[in-house]
């Protein structure tokens, strides 16, 4: 063991927790029997959580692992190659899954998901992969779907609710990489896709059409329609005819359609410079078309969601902070429109890399209101620097609603001062003031042991000693097997002119009766002969706006 280890054990054993009183206080995991105790304490809501301790300065073949079991969240600090995920995510893992609670896990490297998701589903958990890397590998997202199901509910708060969703997508939107100081071209181009998303919503609606219609893929079309030729004081289309018939939508859709001709250039090159994310991959608009419910079932059965995100990049990152919040906010609406009180699941997230990921809207709030929503957070950082960075004075808010911080190593004065302080200061014989641990004892902790400064509530710090996965499975795990899956493209031919209402679809199947027609027969844009368009289509030429013969594009700029 380091000497850090040993002198926290020794000499200075009276400035930290001592191992047998910190592990009084904590849940048990036994290594060996693969059974796990429940701590008792309040606010335990299950016996699962994030290893802390294994007392190991008795007995070197120790095979308890202390747990905490309570509501309280992980901060775990380390830089990359600290062993982050071995000593502590992979570990969460195998405890909440004897434990029986659900997991959403941000997965960069796909490590976890390769090692723990056969061992999950043959003890009964439902698996489930969103695989941004290779989407036709993994279950299908359909980020649309869940707001598209509120606002069919037509309840008192459902379309309210509905709105809020889609209001969390668009401000994901406003959030991608900013080209610009000036935020007047985020917020149109945000609130440009949050008319676009409600104007597809009430389209297919109208139309009875399911929420796979309900897609990203159809937001291109629409837009595409939208802005055909169409500027303030020209003649309306058909689209925008259909547009101002919801005074709530045209006014997010008004900001950029009746504006003057380069400002709607510059609002829509924003927009469509954002959406292009979705659009990288064909496979990945498949992907978030279809939809295979992973979020509604998180709370009524065990279930693990594996957010597959490649790490060599960070195209794809808004979509993960898009499904940490929306997943969020439907357990909070779940919970309370539930009759089944305190009895649902407890939700872990699992956030490896989470200062990297693009700003999760209002995520200092969520994670203080948590606790008492049965959803715990543990979130892996490699840097305060880059915490700081993405949330800003906020960053604190999050660290300090982190009841446990688990160290490992790092490189950043900053943070080294940081936790230097929070472990406190000792006297020397010549009274001269020192701290119990110094950012050169810091940097010292034993990465092979497995060591970690853990500070843990209102505990003095602890050298801790946390077991590495092989320790929980042997080393012994079976890879998934996984086969690519063949999606649906559900696109819309749309068409603007009033639907045929769903209580009259019955008699046009049937003889053609006059009565039915009297109905209509004063409506001199009705058509009995149209009926709703659902069939799949080719999207060729679609995503983005087609060229014209004359060296212009369709907003009137020079190819």
């Amino acid at each position: 063991m380091s000497t850090v280890f040993n002198r926290s054990r020794g000499n200075l054993k009276q400035y930290f927790e001592s191992p047998e009183g910190f592990e009084k206080q904590l849940g048990k995991y036994d290594l060996k029997k693969k059974t796990l105790r429940s701590s008792g304490r309040y606010g335990c809501a299950g016996n699962g959580g994030v290893p802390l301790s294994r007392n190991i300065s008795m007995n070197a073949d120790s095979t308890i692992v202390a747990v905490d079991d309570s509501d309280t969240h992980t901060l775990v600090i380390g830089a990359t190659a600290s062993k982050k995920s071995r000593l502590v995510a992979m570990p969460t893992v195998k405890i909440l899954q004897k434990a029986k609670e659900s997991m959403i896990i941000v997965d960069p490297k796909a490590e976890i998901f390769e090692r723990t998701s056969v061992s999950l589903q043959k003890s009964g958990y439902t698996v489930l992969s969103i695989d941004l890397r290779n989407p036709h590998l993994g279950n299908a997202w359909n980020p649309l779907a869940i707001p598209y199901d509120l606002y069919l509910k037509k309840g008192p708060n459902d379309i309210d609710r509905a709105c809020e969703f889609v209001n969390d997508i668009a401000n994901n939107l406003a959030n991608m990489q900013s080209s610009t100081k000036d935020p007047f071209w985020d917020t149109s181009a945000a609130s440009f896709f949050f008319g676009l998303i409600m104007l597809l919503i009430k389209y297919a609606s109208e139309r009875g059409l399911g929420s796979e219609y309900v897609n990203i893929r159809n937001i291109f079309k629409l837009r595409n329609l939208l802005c055909e030729s169409f500027y303030v004081g020209q003649p309306p289309t058909s689209a925008i005819r259909y547009a101002r018939s919801d005074p709530f939508i045209y006014s997010l859709l008004i900001g950029t359609l009746e504006t003057a001709k380069n400002t709607q250039a510059g609002i829509l090159t924003t927009f469509d410079q954002k959406m292009r994310t979705f659009a990288i991959q064909p496979s990945l608009l498949d992907m978030l078309a279809s939809d295979d419910n992973i979020i509604k079932g998180v709370q009524n059965v065990p279930t693990a969601v594996f957010l597959i995100v490649p790490d060599e990049k960070t195209s794809y990152h808004n979509l993960v902070s898009l499904f940490v919040k929306q997943s969020y906010e439907y357990f909070i609406y779940a919970a309370q429109n539930s009759d089944c009180g305190g009895s649902q699941i407890r939700v872990n997230y699992i956030l490896d890399e989470f200062s990297s990921l693009p700003t999760i809207a209002d995520f200092p709030a969520m994670i203080t209101a948590a606790r008492s929503r049965n959803i715990r957070f543990t979130l892996f950082i490699q840097s305060k620097h880059q915490l700081d960075l993405r949330y800003k004075e906020e960053a604190e808010t999050i660290r300090a609603n982190c009841s446990n911080w688990i160290f490992l190593v790092s490189r950043e004065i900053a943070l080294l001062e940081e936790i230097s302080k929070l472990c406190g200061t000792r006297r020397l014989a010549d009274g001269a003031i020192v701290p119990v641990l110094s950012i050169t004892d810091l940097q010292r902790l034993d990465k092979d042991k497995g060591e970690a400064l853990v500070l843990s509530g209102r505990n003095k710090p602890l050298i801790s000693n946390l077991p590495d996965i092989k320790s929980y499975d042997g080393d012994q795990f079976k890879r998934p097997t996984r086969t690519a899956q063949q999606r649906k493209e559900y696109g819309i031919d749309f068409d603007f002119e009033p639907p045929v209402k769903p209580e009259k679809q019955s008699e046009l199947q049937s003889p053609r009766s006059s009565s039915f027609f009297a109905d209509k027969k004063e409506d001199a844009s009705f058509d009995p002969t149209i009926s709703p368009k659902d069939s799949d289509t080719e999207l060729s030429g679609l995503l983005w706006p087609a060229h014209k013969t004359d060296g212009t594009d369709e907003t009137g700029n020079s190819a």
